[in-house]
């Protein structure tokens, strides 16, 4: 019996990932009706709200870029991607989240804002239920973007900031700082107020801001000035866009 309700649970997943936009909120009801009838289920998900801290990680996962544009960073820990998501769709299936204006104000830079949506969150929640059930992954399509001129010029580049020619690596370097830089911020707040830590936010607020600009002078100032900070409670953090940036 519970094996044909987690596949009833996996299969609604999949037409709400699949479905058209118009019957999404349909599509998303029903799919959490089945998860709550599923023990199993409730139970994983259940064990992940204990540890998730929601005020915490939202404040970590939803900010503006340099351009004051909105941006979703979601978590990194598979258990933080199941509570997280999950909160996210019991909000937008009560109302208390207007789907449709969190996809235009998170997603929409995106060609196709509901599917980056999908593609980011909901395949990857999905993802997770279904390998701890041994249920078959659903991949996320990519779309091609390159020609096949730039692919036969294509090489491999080293990690390095301050290759101004650089393609995605270069820009996921930036990103890669900008969401430590977050996390930085998050962590920071629950220590004392020692001048250190005050200036490692201030830094990291600033590298926040101007990661978007892709200026590698710029963005190897703030990482010599983090380093400078000293705030040994995000030491490994520091450490991490330190090792980014080669400093």
């Amino acid at each position: 019996m519970e094996q044909n309700k987690l596949k009833e649970f996996f299969d609604a997943c999949d037409d709400f990932i699949n479905c058209k936009f118009l019957v999404a909120e349909y599509k998303l009801q029903r799919m959490l009706q089945l998860l709550a009838q599923n023990e199993e289920l409730c139970s994983l998900v259940g064990e992940c709200l204990e540890q998730f801290n929601r005020d915490r990680e939202f404040s970590k996962a939803f900010i503006q870029d340099g351009h004051g544009e909105y941006i979703c960073l979601m978590p990194t820990e598979e258990y933080k991607v199941i509570a997280f998501v999950f909160c996210m769709l019991v909000d937008m299936d009560n109302k208390k989240v207007d789907l449709v204006d969190f996809i235009k104000r998170f997603y929409g830079r995106e060609e196709n804002p509901f599917k980056a949506f999908m593609d980011s969150m909901v395949i990857p929640f999905r993802n997770l239920l279904a390998e701890v059930f041994g249920y078959p992954k659903l991949e996320v399509q990519k779309q091609e973007v390159k020609e096949e001129s730039e692919e036969a010029e294509e090489e491999p580049e080293e990690n390095n900031l301050d290759n101004e020619n650089e393609g995605d690596d270069y820009g996921d370097d930036f990103l890669r700082i900008q969401k430590i830089a977050v996390q930085i911020i998050s962590e920071l707040q629950y220590y004392n107020n020692s001048q250190n830590n005050v200036n490692a936010v201030t830094v990291c607020k600033a590298l926040v801001k101007t990661t978007e600009l892709r200026d590698s002078e710029v963005t190897y100032s703030l990482g010599l000035a983090l380093k400078a900070c000293k705030a040994k409670q995000a030491k490994f953090l520091v450490k991490e866009i330190l090792d980014i940036l080669n400093i």
